[in-house]
């Protein structure tokens, strides 16, 4: 058996003893790896962006769909999210409830009138669920806590009395670009904050901002309001009790409020808007009954672990005669798995054809080097020996091919960053990197190239032990 070091010795200077060879075999691999690493980087990344805007591990419970011979649907109320939070495996229970009577919102932005119809197309939901979105950054989160709560909740302390200025206005309040003055109780309210969806800023730079010559909202908010004018340029009416077209409640009543939208939510409600889910409970009770106010219209559970969301949703059908909306998190988690899976296969093709290269290039160095090999074999070289030598310097190959692929691929990663930051238009969630490089992409890829380039060479070292030494020396 040959001595380990000498072994390592002659591996090191036969694999770069020829450099045409060397490149001719390093080459695929480098490409191979390169594109193995950034393919499972860039979805590693993209994975991570979707699961904030649609969380896998997150349903919303709604109720069956309504037939012809069914004149009631279950419903959802506190006696549900009490059952659904008695399961193991879930982690978190917060119900949604929708606006259920008619309600428009106007109010103008930049010199222009705007009218939104808000009965069914408002909801409301904890607080907590839109603090604690894991896409804010740590000041965006203070933000969002300190102005996304319900400041007319039981406790809370309301501002002083006031004389409601006149129409268009400005408030007399102490905190102008919070409070107004609220005409039923001529008392300071906070305004009622509200949060909107992507979808609805993407639909009003898309559709209304290009027509109507208003500002377009880019992705930070904050800073967009704060170029606006603060708070208060975001302020707008809500008319209780009212649509847009001149329906009401049928008792008559309605009465005035003013909101605030206070920032961009992948939490909030996707055409239309979300409030704290106390506003809705009392308004809901006020203008069509106290049962609306304790009925939901969804509810939003957090379970621990992805993996048992079929057996959750049986048991909602079997149980509770309940079921999931469509989710469109497991959707893109589905997508996501067979773009993933698709772009590993094509670099593993890639990789294979860089072993058949290594392959070729072995089988046409054995040839050439049958009298070298021939000559250790005649000085007492084993057939083991001869095949560990070639395969040790088609493994050494594999581990360069991959460190440089690596290499390779952070670079092109960086190029392409570059180019998105640079040129291509902002958007919500739009990450400052495509890539996320993990520990096991990297050892992953280099283990592939030394994995693969093994294999390419183990047939020519196959053929290089068997050769017959005097064979080998007398061969022209």
């Amino acid at each position: 058996m040959m001595p380990l070091p000498n072994l390592v010795r002659m591996v090191a200077s036969n694999t770069m003893r020829s450099r045409r060879h060397f490149a001719l075999s390093v080459f695929g691999i480098v490409i191979g790896i390169a594109t193995f690493v950034l393919f499972l980087a860039s979805t590693e990344q993209v994975a991570a962006v979707l699961e904030k805007i649609f969380p896998v591990e997150e349903v919303e419970v709604i109720p069956p769909k309504v037939t012809l011979v069914q004149n009631d649907t279950k419903r959802l109320d506190d006696s549900t999210v009490s059952q659904i939070k008695e399961r193991s495996e879930v982690s978190r229970v917060l119900p949604r409830m929708s606006l259920a009577f008619p309600a428009f919102g106007s109010g103008s932005f930049n010199g222009s009138q705007l009218s939104l119809e808000v009965g069914g197309a408002a909801d409301g939901i904890d607080p907590t669920y839109v603090v604690d979105d894991p896409s804010l950054d740590p000041e965006q989160h203070k933000y969002m806590a300190d102005l996304f709560r319900d400041w007319e909740a039981p406790g809370v302390a309301k501002g002083g009395s006031c004389v409601p200025p006149p129409p268009d206005g400005a408030s007399t309040c102490p905190h102008p670009d919070r409070y107004y003055c609220d005409r039923s109780d001529n008392t300071c309210h906070h305004r009622v904050p509200v949060v909107i969806s992507p979808t609805m800023l993407e639909l009003y730079n898309t559709e209304y901002a290009k027509s109507h010559g208003t500002p377009m909202i880019g992705e930070d908010f904050a800073k967009f309001m704060i170029k606006q004018g603060g708070l208060s340029a975001m302020r707008f009416s809500l008319l209780l009790g009212q649509s847009v077209f001149g329906q009401t409640v049928a008792s008559g009543r309605h009465r005035e409020v003013e909101g605030v939208v206070i920032g961009i939510s992948a939490k909030a409600k996707r055409i239309g808007m979300t409030i704290p889910l106390g506003y809705i409970e009392r308004w809901n009770t006020e203008f069509v009954n106290p049962d609306a106010g304790k009925a939901y219209s969804s509810i939003v559970v957090t379970l621990n672990d992805q993996r048992r969301i079929p057996a959750f949703a049986q048991w909602l059908q079997d149980k509770e005669d309940l079921r999931l909306d469509d989710s469109l998190g497991q959707k893109f988690a589905t997508v996501i798995f067979i773009i993933r899976l698709v772009l590993v296969i094509i670099s593993l093709v890639i990789i294979v054809i860089s072993a058949i290269n290594i392959a070729h290039n072995f089988f046409m160095q054995v040839t050439e080097r049958r009298r070298e090999l021939g000559l250790l074999r005649a000085v007492g070289a084993s057939q083991t020996d001869v095949s560990a030598l070639v395969i040790c310097e088609a493994a050494l190959i594999g581990i360069i091919g991959g460190i440089l692929g690596c290499l390779l691929g952070f670079l092109m990663s960086l190029g392409l960053d570059y180019l998105s930051n640079h040129y291509a238009s902002g958007f919500p969630y739009k990450p400052s990197t495509w890539f996320h490089f993990r520990w096991w992409i990297i050892g992953g890829g280099l283990l592939c190239a030394a994995g693969f380039a093994v294999i390419g060479g183990y047939l020519p070292a196959r053929k290089a032990a068997r050769m017959e030494p005097a064979q080998a020396l007398t061969q022209n």
